[in-house]
């Protein structure tokens, strides 16, 4: 009787488990279904990255196998499984419409509410059933949705966080996030005293190489390169103030590499890639020859030792990148993590940090040396943290398909997987702001053989906190499970960075575009947040004008962020436009937003204007151009008319003001109409920096000018991913025909290419 009895109440809890199973099943199809019809009618609309964030959602929270979400994200069935169809394209273009998008903003609050209800209702049944760990699933659920629902705020028994509610871990990222984030703006402002060395201090590694060089020195650091001294002095400070970030990033945690006294702090940064190689070489004997093969193919930076000297060596390429390397070696010195994904990670976290932009990848894939053409490829090493950032998203809604956090500490140099660079960087990201010591825990467990083991050895020591679950707070995180987090990250809502005028604009942009022989563009409501986001800075603060102000922001004014500023330094801005012909000519003046406006590699932009006020990202969406025979673009063209004969330096920038100071020239007010070079591309120029030359002459005159290399500055006037600008000092005379030739070498060989114009 007993053992019947027992059978019954056995049976009577199984049923009663596989009932709420299928209810809870019931449930989060028809949540699915909700969704999927709503990103169904984003994708129609033209929103097809707001969609596809969705169908992600649907498959990672509702219903795996949803038939639909599958299809559109290019799936296709495989038995009982699914498998991507590798010749599937997703669309990336958005609809600049913003009829549209008020639609689907006003249909994704509705949608929202409706499902944050039913999650509420299925949270209610849960505590009234007994079931506390489903309820607290559900009500956090509703706060996705809903972020100030007092319900679920009360439930879940959060604390008070930032004006939001959230839990201690929360808590913990929340104020760590803005510690950080606070400390690298205070420190970007920081001046460091730096002197320049005499030629006598030199450093035997690089004298055994027979190169040229330079070297300053300031409180920590020695750099030496073939930058301009000044640009050397500038990464020093970089340095210094990447160690002070560092000082509050690890503040209470031991273990780490926190007295710079015990670094090597010798550094060297050169502009050529050939120039990196031939240190290398030239130290062959100091070096393992399989590693000396390995750094030499796939490599941009080394440490290079004897048992008199050592040094650090970069191949910088230009005035971005030995700003990046400065910043990188403090992060990864201070870390101490010897693996190569860690190491990769905390030092892409810091640079992230301080930039928004990556100018190395040491360690690098062979398909990387070789073309990167599709849009995969162009986002997987574009340069851009906030692409960086679209790729955390995707990856961390399709958890269990990348590569696992447990593996980053064993993969080796040699065999990093595509996903692993995107994972190791916005994981070392996430643990920053939770604890950075599990960073060199897992970094101790280097030498395990696989993931599973790393995995077990990691629980065992961290009282049953596994890598998995870390790995589910980075999930949290980079979604935006709560509003905390949200807060955290503090993105623009989707659909709200579309303007009234976008069409008529991007239209215009293009039509200007094709009468310079460019490439149509495509617009992204997720590249125009950031458009969105300075344009009400500007709004906020009407004194902010120039072509200085406008190409950054001050933290201490109204909407102002670090982030922000470092996006304004390449963004084009206009903030008194009316008619567009008028803003393209004034454009074509300035040599970087010349740059955008010729570059037929340039496939997407964000546009945002409002108030007369336009801000364009032309930046993210560059690849590489539809015909890469010729690899460059001069400009003016060769045979043009009516080029105009001068500019105003005071309409340039900052930039160029320092640029005739440096020359030995003050006080100029007018120069010749610049003349340029372009490569494009997201990285540097495709020459030999030093190799550059233009030859113009007037009437068979000499024309006297400024040749700069301005691939790597901070000022979109004057400044572009490889470019190149001669200054003719003296206007050019009016009716006159003008001739240039433009020569440079590069690894196979001299280009020389030549144009005239007619002065208008």
């Amino acid at each position: 009787m007993k053992r019947t009895t027992f059978s019954l109440i056995a049976f009577l809890v199984l049923t009663a488990a596989a009932g709420a199973q299928n209810e809870e099943l019931k449930f989060n199809k028809q949540q699915a279904e909700k969704l999927h019809k709503f990103a169904e009618t984003a994708f129609k609309a033209g929103f097809p990255l707001n969609a596809k964030r969705v169908w992600l959602m649907i498959l990672s929270e509702y219903w795996s196998d949803h038939p639909g979400a599958r299809k559109a994200l290019g799936y296709q069935r495989a038995g009982e499984s699914w498998t991507l169809n590798p010749r599937f394209v997703y669309p990336k273009n958005d609809s600049p419409d913003v009829r549209k998008a008020k639609s689907l903003r006003a249909k994704w609050l509705s949608l929202a509410k409706s499902i944050a209800a039913a999650h509420r209702r299925m949270a209610r049944k849960y505590a009234k059933a007994g079931r506390p760990d489903r309820a607290k699933y559900h009500y956090k659920k509703v706060l996705f949705y809903l972020s100030d629902d007092k319900e679920a705020t009360e439930a879940l028994k959060y604390k008070p966080v930032a004006g939001l509610s959230g839990t201690d871990l929360e808590m913990t990222l929340y104020k760590r996030s803005k510690k950080i984030e606070r400390a690298v703006a205070e420190e970007c402002r920081k001046d460091y005293p730096v002197e320049t060395l005499p030629s006598t201090n030199t450093n035997p590694l690089l004298e055994q190489a027979k190169v040229q060089y330079t070297s300053v020195k300031s409180e920590h650091f020695t750099i030496r390169g073939d930058f301009e001294a000044d640009v050397l002095m500038k990464a020093a400070k970089n340095a210094e103030r990447a160690l002070r970030v560092m000082d509050v990033a690890y503040d209470g945690y031991n273990g780490f590499n926190k007295d710079p006294n015990r670094w090597l702090r010798d550094w060297a940064f050169f502009k050529d890639k050939d120039t990196y190689k031939q240190i290398l070489k030239a130290n062959a004997n100091l070096i393992d020859p399989k590693d000396l093969q390995f750094r030499l193919e796939h490599t941009s930076g080394s440490i290079i030792a004897s048992q008199q000297a050592a040094i650090r060596v970069n191949a910088a390429g230009n005035e971005a990148g030995i700003y990046d390397g400065a910043v990188r070696n403090v992060a990864q010195t201070y870390s101490g993590f010897r693996s190569d994904a860690l190491r990769e990670g905390i030092g892409h976290t810091f640079v992230g940090m301080f930039f928004n932009n990556n100018r190395q990848f040491v360690v690098d894939r062979r398909r990387q040396i070789g073309s990167v053409s599709s849009e995969e490829d162009l986002e997987q090493y574009s340069p851009n943290f906030d692409t960086w950032k679209e790729l955390a998203l995707e990856a961390a809604w399709k958890l269990g398909e990348g590569t696992p956090a447990s593996r980053l500490p064993v993969i080796q140099a040699a065999k990093f997987p595509d996903d692993a660079r995107i994972k190791s960087w916005s994981f070392c990201d996430y643990m920053m702001r939770r604890d950075p010591s599990m960073l060199q825990d897992m970094d101790r467990l280097r030498t395990l053989p696989n993931g599973y083991a790393v995995e077990t050895k990691f629980t065992e020591a961290h009282n049953k906190l596994s890598i998995a679950q870390l790995d589910k707070e980075w999930k949290d995180f980079w979604t935006e499970a709560s509003p905390v987090l949200r807060a955290i990250r503090n993105n623009q809502a989707p659909f709200t960075s579309v303007s009234k005028g976008v069409k008529k604009w991007l239209n215009e942009f293009n039509d200007e575009r094709k009468r310079l022989n460019a490439t149509e563009v495509t617009w992204s409501e997720s590249y125009s947040r950031r458009c969105r986001d300075h344009v009400e800075y500007l709004i906020a603060n009407k004194d902010e004008r120039g072509p200085a102000k406008e190409q950054q922001q001050n933290i201490d004014l109204e909407g102002g962020t670090h982030l922000g500023s470092m996006f304004a330094e390449m963004a084009l801005v206009g903030t008194k436009v009316r008619k567009p012909k008028d803003l393209f000519e004034d454009w074509l003046s300035y040599p970087g937003y010349r740059d955008a406006l010729l570059n037929s590699g340039l496939r997407t932009v964000g546009l945002y204007i409002e108030k007369h006020i336009l801000v364009m990202d032309c930046i993210r969406g560059v690849g590489k151009p539809p015909d890469e025979k010729k690899g460059y673009v001069v400009y003016p063209f060769k045979g043009a008319r009516a080029i105009p004969s001068e500019v105003k330096v005071a309409d340039l920038g900052p930039e160029l003001e320092a640029l005739l100071a440096k020359n030995g020239i003050k006080g100029k007010k007018v120069l010749g109409y610049p003349l340029t070079l372009h490569h494009f591309g997201t990285g540097g120029v495709a020459g030999k920096r030093n190799s550059y030359q233009c030859s113009v002459t007037m009437r068979g005159e000499q024309v006297k000018g400024i040749l700069d290399v301005a691939d790597g500055g901070s000022n979109r006037h004057t400044s572009a991913p490889g470019l190149v600008v001669f200054y003719p000092l003296e206007p050019f005379k009016r009716g006159a025909e003008v001739d240039v030739v433009w020569t440079f070498e590069h690894d196979q060989g001299t280009s020389r290419t030549s144009a005239n114009f007619i002065v208008r």
